[in-house]
């Protein structure tokens, strides 16, 4: 190889690397939404586009306060409440059960979708079977 060759692969890469320092950068500087707030706007603009769900009366404050509890929050309440929430409104049973995995900050995204498809058809009575082991595991946000 020659030098000018050497050289201008150097630049290349050089001119690279700062390329990636400017988007690392950006990206650093914007802002990005909680999940738990992307997933409340997703659950808002589902009830408001899907005629079907208003029909049946959800709304967004019904499920907010299925999902909101008084009591300190323990781990079986936790479950206890998901089963509950699950059984009362078998239709949104996904993303209760959404709401649920985004408790544990420590699995991927990836991992919780792969969760999520192994529990989706689980009954609500069976589901706590599956989802203790995941508590045992993994640390769990109340």
């Amino acid at each position: 190889m020659k030098p000018e060759e050497i050289n201008k692969t150097l630049s290349l890469l050089s001119d690279l690397e700062e390329k990636r320092k400017e988007i690392h950068n950006l990206l650093a500087e914007m802002a990005v939404s909680p999940r738990l707030d992307l997933l409340e706007e997703i659950v808002k603009d589902v009830l408001d586009n899907n005629v079907p769900l208003q029909k049946m009366g959800y709304t967004e404050e019904k499920i907010k306060t299925t999902e909101k509890e008084s009591e300190p929050q323990t781990i079986m309440n936790i479950i206890n409440n998901l089963i509950s929430n699950i059984k009362t409104n078998p239709s949104i049973k996904i993303i209760y059960i959404k709401l649920f995995l985004d408790r544990f900050h420590e699995i991927s995204d990836q991992d919780k979708a792969a969760i999520l498809q192994d529990v989706k058809d689980v009954d609500p009575d069976k589901l706590k079977d599956k989802l203790l082991p995941l508590v045992s595991v993994f640390e769990l946000d109340k």
